[in-house]
Order: structure tokens, then C-alpha cells, then sequence
């Protein structure tokens, strides 16, 4: 088909050449680019003695408008006008073309967001942008990776280039790129692969911060290898506020085309949106490292005032998760369950050494003081608002489900479910260890007690599901 019939169809066309003849009186016809007759108007008018002019589009010649000579005056306004007509149709169809591709766009974009909603889970990012790139451009091979920070001179990478020699001393750190989620073919091999953002491809990318496609890799030197076979590939960087978070790799399509720039102008946009909630998950994971070894440094801090029971949170912190993961309790949740085990004991910092280290039994008084230490636990952290849930589960984790036990006195559902897992740990753990007052018992004995008390001190359904996972304690 003629090009000129790419921006125009065939019957709008003699449309235009009849108006033509209706206002200057004379046959018209469009002729292709080697003067051939497309169109004609009237359909019985006689090609002889034609005298033609170019009809542009963006500058170039797509065919010729003629008349029979005589009439140059009616041929220069027509083959002007019909230019003028064309582009305009060709502008009309490139903005239609764009608005349809931002829409796609903004859909892919808006469906992105809404897989990954608020949450700031790393894993589940990166699943879903690389689930994203696979249907987008499926190929053989897609692989996230996120850069990470080690130590200079950080043996055990692989595919890793040294940077040439220089003179000037190195960093104390650099930056790699490790696979977060690998899929396709060669995932497995893909995931254990490690690559350096200091040359090669990946690094060219890293600097720069712009996708990259080649079409054979075998004629780049830059390409560092993959352990697995790669003929094209495409690299899309993902970047936040100017730093680059990771980056997307993907090889062979599996239809055998190359990357077009339609789909890599998009996954560029796709890798955008998620480099900043990955950012957001990183910072989130970097702020809530820092506050568990805030409270591990709390809880050892107590658990040093006595040596029976050194360590004794954290491992009351380790099997209360573990319980919570029995339970199928939302992430979230089993996250919070780990911090108050940690600082469950928080409040023995207002208890008199004397009474922490009693190795007879507690006269009343004394009594009295060691059962203030939940309170006062719960006191010191509710004023922090994300807290305040936490400081309730460390103020009534030595309460009985039979309603028996301190502060409160509460029974049953009344106890928070993370105090009563958090009851079972500790029990356990106080069981199993060495005492001022007695040696620690074996964990058959620790479990026969504990089973005496169930229903009574210990929910029955809770330590049902912690009696499955005691082995591994």
C-alpha cells in the first residue's frame, strides 16, 4: 500500500480532490512517488498532459498532486492545501497514538500501586515489578536487584570486575547489585549471581541512570557474563531522588524481537514508581533495625542486673514470634509481639537488686514490689504513641487466663492474645533456666508443669500451638 494511504484513507482523499474540481474546474489527480495514478477525480478523467506538484509531509515528499496543464496558480494552492490537511491528519493521529500510550501507562501504573498498596515489603515489591516486567516484555530470564553496601574488598561476589588501579585510596565502602527476585528459565542460577556497579553494563547504567538495551552482547566488552546463556538484554535502572535503589534485567524476549523504546520508556516509568516505595520499605527496614537493637539493648541492659537471667527477653522475644507465626498472625502484628517480648521485663529496672536476686521466697512486701514491674514497664514506653498498644501487652503479660494473675486481673479473651503468648514464653523460659532459688529444669519436666496449668495460668489454645513448635527449643 502507498504511503500516503498511512495518513489518509484512499476515500477521504478523492473527497478532497472533488471539492477541488467543484472550485477550480479542472480534473485532479494524486499520483505516487513514481507519479503512478492513486486517485482521480471524475473517475473517467483522462491522465495526458499532467502537470504535477510534491505534497509534503514533515518536510518529505509523499506523492504528487496534477492537473492538465494550464491551471499552475490552482495546482500550487491545491498541492499546499492538501499538505497542510495530511499533516494535520498525521498530528492528530500521533497525539491520539500518545494520549493512548499515557493512558496505558497510567493504567500499568495505577495497577502497580495498587498491588503494592501501603505496604513496605521489600520481597513484595520486587515481585511485583519483576511479575510487571515479565508480562510487559516476557522473557526468557527478568531479574530485580537492589544495591547493596559492603566493605571494600568484600570477598564471595560473583561476575564482579575490579576497577583499574589508582593511586587514590578506596572508599571505606562500594555498592553491589544483588538479585532480590529472579524469573524465568535460569532463576535459580540468576539468583545467586552478584555483579558490581564500578564497570560493565550494570555500571555503565548505575552511572549514568538510564536504561540500556544491546541486541548481542557477545559484541559489547562491557557485558561481564552471566552464568547463564544471554544473546539481548535490556537494563532499566530504578531510581529515587536521584540515587539509584536497583535495577531490572531482562534478556531474549521470548518471541525473539529486540526491546522497543515504547516498552522500555515504560518499564522506565514502572521502575520509577517502585523505586520509591522500595526506597520507603529500605528506610522502614533501616528505622525498625535500629529500634530492635534499641531494645535489645534495653532488655540486656535488665537482664545484666541479674546473671540467672541474662538474655532471658531475647529468647522469650525469639519463641513469642514463633508462636505468633504459628498462630498465622498478620506480619505486622508478629513484629510488634517481638518487640514487647523484648522489653517485657523493662519495668524490673525500678525493682531493688535485692529482690531481682532473693534466692528464698519473697516476704509480702517484696511480693508487692516484683508484681509492680509490668506497670511500670508499660508506664515507661505508653507515652510513645506507636507504643502505646505494646505498653498494654507488657502490662498484662502475668495475667492467668483463670483471672488469677497481676495486675489487672483480667480473664480469658479480656488478656490481649500477645500478652498471653508472650506469658507462655516467658514461662517456659523461667522453667528452662537456672535460678538463684533452683537449677533450670529439662524441657520434658518444663512442658509437664506447663501442661498442669493450661486453662488455668496458660490459655489452652495458645499453648496447644506453642506444644507443636517446643521441640525446636
Amino acid at each position: 500500500m502507498p504511503k500516503v494511504f498511512e495518513f489518509i484513507t484512499a476515500e477521504r482523499l478523492k473527497g478532497f480532490l472533488r471539492q477541488y474540481f467543484n472550485a477550480f474546474g479542472g480534473e485532479v489527480f494524486f499520483l505516487g512517488a513514481s507519479k503512478d495514478v492513486l486517485v482521480k477525480f471524475p473517475e473517467d478523467a483522462r491522465e495526458v498532459e499532467l502537470d504535477a506538484r510534491p505534497v509534503f509531509l514533515r518536510d518529505s515528499p509523499i506523492g504528487y498532486v496534477a492537473m492538465q496543464k494550464g491551471r499552475p496558480g490552482s495546482l500550487d494552492f491545491i498541492a499546499e492545501n492538501l499538505s497542510n490537511v495530511i499533516e494535520m491528519g498525521y498530528e492528530i493521529e500521533s497525539l491520539s497514538g500518545e494520549v493512548a500510550r499515557n493512558y496505558e501507562e497510567l493504567s500499568l501504573l495505577w495497577g502497580i500501586s495498587s498491588r503494592l498498596g501501603s505496604g513496605l515489603d521489600v520481597d513484595r515489591i520486587c515481585r511485583v515489578l519483576a511479575e510487571e516486567v515479565m508480562n510487559l516484555c516476557p522473557s526468557t530470564n527478568v531479574s530485580v536487584m537492589l544495591a547493596v553496601e559492603i566493605p571494600h574488598g568484600d570477598a564471595g561476589a560473583s561476575c564482579l570486575k575490579s576497577p583499574a588501579p589508582s593511586k587514590e585510596p578506596l572508599p571505606a565502602f562500594k555498592k553491589i547489585l544483588v538479585p532480590k527476585v529472579s524469573l524465568g528459565k535460569d532463576a535459580s542460577r540468576a539468583s545467586t549471581m552478584t555483579f558490581s556497579t564500578e564497570g560493565g553494563l550494570l555500571g555503565h547504567v548505575f552511572d549514568t541512570k538510564e536504561a540500556l538495551t544491546v541486541c548481542d552482547v557477545s559484541e559489547d566488552s562491557r557485558f561481564e557474563g552471566f552464568p547463564y546463556s544471554v544473546i539481548r538484554i535490556l537494563i532499566v535502572p530504578m531510581v529515587s531522588e536521584g540515587a539509584v535503589v536497583g535495577m531490572i534485567a531482562a534478556n531474549d524476549k521470548l518471541n525473539g524481537e529486540e526491546y522497543y523504546s515504547p516498552e522500555i520508556k515504560l518499564l522506565t516509568s514502572v521502575a520509577s514508581e517502585c523505586a520509591t516505595s522500595i526506597k520507603k520499605a529500605l528506610l522502614y527496614d533501616e528505622i525498625r533495625e535500629m529500634l530492635f537493637r534499641t531494645a535489645e539493648a534495653f532488655s540486656f541492659a535488665i537482664d545484666a542486673k541479674d546473671p540467672y537471667t541474662y538474655g532471658h527477653s531475647k529468647r522469650v522475644s525469639r519463641i513469642a514470634e514463633a508462636v505468633a507465626e504459628k498462630l498465622l498472625l498478620p506480619p505486622d502484628t508478629i513484629t510488634w509481639i517481638r518487640l514487647a517480648a523484648l522489653l517485657h521485663d523493662i519495668g524490673k529496672i525500678g525493682v531493688p537488686e535485692d529482690i531481682l536476686h532473693n534466692a528464698g521466697k519473697l516476704v509480702p512486701d517484696a511480693m508487692e514490689r516484683m508484681k509492680e514491674h509490668p506497670c511500670i514497664g508499660a508506664k515507661m514506653i505508653e507515652n510513645i504513641k506507636r507504643f502505646r498498644e505494646v505498653a498494654r501487652w507488657i502490662c498484662h503479660h502475668h495475667e492467668h487466663y483463670d483471672g488469677s494473675g497481676y495486675p489487672s486481673g483480667l480473664k480469658g479473651e479480656d488478656i490481649p492474645l500477645p500478652s498471653r503468648i508472650i506469658t507462655i514464653a516467658d514461662t517456659f523460659d523461667a522453667l528452662t533456666t537456672d535460678r538463684p532459688y533452683r537449677k533450670g529444669l529439662t524441657k520434658e519436666d518444663a512442658m509437664r508443669i506447663m501442661r498442669e496449668e493450661r486453662g488455668t495460668r496458660l490459655d489452652p489454645a495458645v499453648f496447644d500451638c506453642f506444644e507443636w513448635i517446643a521441640t525446636y527449643f
